[in-house]
């Protein structure tokens, strides 16, 4: 409503202007002449068939309308300004309850000058904008009070702040001075000319600055590490070998004096870069200080404490500006406000995908927030760039997948997947998940125990499937736009294996599911099954295991070349399929199940060996395994 009410202002102004102009152009001699002489002019060249008087007339007619329009125009300005004065008076502070921010900023901004600033801090995403930008357009919606919003970006020196503060002052000028550029034709080049210089000095008393992205003054940012980027790194092997020849000591001396050297000079130019930064920080401070103790002014800094740290920014304010300090926490509304606000600022191509997507949003928010809490994790940078991947990848998908909540669901949880794995950098294995699979069991199955914890806490953990790496990584790995969508909707709409891992996560059903005895079982869940029988007894076997050897036994045929060429010679086929065991298995492994594995597997092949490579253990304990039988053979014999 504020909004609406500033441009009827604006829009009165500029009338106000141009029918005062009107009704004092007789009044002004010079004026009136110019016109005067500019008709006669016309007049001359009798393109237009008129009299002077006429002119005169029809002026004095139209001057009676210009002066109705600018009573009305005074009256309508009035009538705002009390509308806006009532509606100040019951949206005071005083008459609501306030929180406890709420109560502190609002009792500094009342208070008599104290020469202190009001800080807010807090991490990326936890809201402290937010918070202030609520608490005025709340309180302070229908106010005359002048509130100035500085971004301190790159906002370095004092004479880019005194810009940006000297172009607030200026863009916000509602001075009467300032309706002389309404004036029709002439007011825009008069103004220019008679306007002074805004300075210090032309803050309006009362007014308040909010100084937001203080921290963005420097691209100075804290180190999560905490090791410092070496100029110079040693050869360790070198060095190492150099001790034992004792000819090459003195180069070995000259080596560490240079390694030495470097890291005094790395040490150096560091405490410089940090002086240097701090003393930027130190110019914003002072011009701050200066607003708050000659001008009066009353500052509101927002700054985020995750990029500086928390000793960097008390050593900003420490000593040179006494600043009342809130630090907001992340809440649960710090994320869904970060959803709600991606959500807005994004740009569906369908409405249709836009309202599904809204109605899923807020029970989404509320399922990851569980997942989130979980990790003890407060990078709210994270969050959004997942919220905004998803979001894109809706809008990219959308004409070509079938959109609906179990399938937003799972698209989230994999693209949040993806960016937990890549940051780890542990994506390894993501390509071998099958598109329509149970995300929880192939997490299980490759062994990522740490994501698989974290998002059993979703409500949907169990119903959550794999879209497919082109699709929830593309946004995250910085990949090619997914080309093939029909045939990854296809591949995910028929895969007919869900209720089958989902039994497999409970080990006391997943037996008694048809999918066994109908023979609709793939080497994956094998494998998942001989892994769970295995880390339960691993010494020992089970009725359940002994229903897996049977199982394999009679479909080894069906195991083996299972999405292998057929023209593949059969030594081939068997190494693909002890690859593909290791990439499943790795190095947990029970010995007895495994006999029985090669004991099915040499009985139909015949392969005697296969010719073995580095960290394939698997292929070894084949040959072995192979190597032994023959032995034991041969004794017989």
């Amino acid at each position: 409503m504020n909004r609406h009410c500033n441009k009827t202002k604006e829009f009165l102004k500029k009338a106000f202007v141009i029918l005062l102009v009107f009704i004092l152009l007789f009044n002004i001699t010079i004026i009136k002449n110019l016109i005067k002489e500019i008709l006669i002019f016309v007049q001359g060249f009798e393109l237009i068939d008129f009299e002077l008087i006429q002119i005169k007339h029809l002026y004095f007619f139209l001057r009676k309308y210009a002066f109705f329009g600018l009573v009305l125009c005074i009256i309508s300005f009035l009538g705002i300004n009390l509308y806006l004065h009532i509606r100040n008076y019951f949206k005071n502070p005083q008459k609501y309850e306030l929180n406890n921010f709420e109560d502190s900023l609002y009792k500094y901004i009342n208070d008599k000058p104290n020469g202190k600033g009001y800080l807010v801090t807090g991490e990326w995403g936890s809201g402290k904008t937010h918070i202030v930008t609520d608490f005025f357009d709340k309180y302070y919606k229908f106010s005359n009070k002048p509130i100035y919003r500085i971004s301190c970006f790159g906002l370095d020196s004092r004479k880019l702040i005194l810009d940006e503060i000297k172009n607030q002052i200026e863009i916000n000028d509602n001075s009467l001075f300032n309706w002389i550029q309404h004036v029709p034709v002439i007011g825009k080049p008069l103004f220019s000319m008679l306007k002074g210089s805004y300075s210090l000095n032309s803050i309006p008393k009362g007014s308040i600055f909010i100084f937001d992205d203080f921290e963005r003054i420097t691209s100075l940012g804290i180190d999560p590490t905490g090791s410092m980027q070496e100029s110079y790194q040693k050869n360790s092997f070198m060095l190492q070998s150099s001790k034992k020849i004792q000819d090459f000591k003195e180069i070995n001396d000259e080596f560490r004096k240079i390694e030495k050297a470097f890291k005094k000079y790395d040490e150096n130019n560091n405490v410089i870069s940090i002086t240097d930064n701090l003393q930027k920080y130190n110019v914003a401070t002072g011009l701050i200080n200066e607003l708050i103790e000659n001008y009066k002014i009353k500052v509101i800094i927002i700054c985020n404490v995750d990029i500086l740290g928390y000793s960097f920014v008390d050593k900003v304010f420490r000593g040179k500006l006494d600043c009342i300090t809130f630090n907001q926490i992340i809440t649960r509304n710090s994320i869904n406000s970060i959803f709600n606000s991606e959500f807005d600022n994004q740009i569906f191509s369908n409405s249709d995908d836009k309202e599904l997507i809204s109605h899923v949003i807020s029970d989404l928010v509320l399922d990851f927030e569980k997942v989130w809490a979980s990790n003890n994790n407060s990078n709210l940078r994270e969050v959004k760039s997942v919220i905004q991947a998803f979001l894109d990848t809706t809008n990219i998908i959308s004409s070509k997948v079938n959109l609906n909540k179990n399938y937003l669901f799972s698209l989230f949880y994999n693209i949040y997947m993806v960016k937990i794995l890549r940051d780890k950098k542990e994506l390894t294995n993501l390509d071998n998940f099958l598109i329509g699979g149970n995300l929880a069991f192939f997490l299980k199955l490759y062994g990522k125990q740490s994501l698989y914890d974290s998002l059993k806490l979703s409500e949907h953990f169990h119903n959550l499937k794999w879209t497919g790496i082109s699709i929830a990584g593309f946004w995250i790995l910085n990949m090619e736009k997914p080309d093939d969508l029909n045939s990854s909707e296809r591949c995910y709409m028929d895969y007919e294996y869900n209720d089958l891992e989902k039994a497999l996560l409970q080990p006391d059903l997943h037996f008694d599911n048809g999918n066994w005895s109908e023979g609709k079982v793939l080497l994956e869940h094998l494998i998942y099954s001989i892994k769970s029988e295995s880390k339960s007894y691993p010494e020992k076997s089970t009725s359940n295991m002994d229903k897996l050897n049977t199982y394999i036994k009679e479909n080894i045929e069906f195991i083996i070349n299972y999405n292998q060429a057929s023209e593949q010679s059969i030594e081939r086929k068997i190494y693909n399929f002890l690859v593909i065991m290791h990439s499943y298995m790795g190095y947990s492994y029970n010995p007895p199940v495994l006999e029985k594995w090669w004991a099915v597997i040499y009985e139909y092949s015949k392969v005697e060996f296969i010719p073995e490579e580095k960290d394939l253990y698997l292929i070894e304990l084949y040959n072995q395994f192979v190597k032994n039988n023959k032995l034991r053979e041969a004794e017989i014999l």
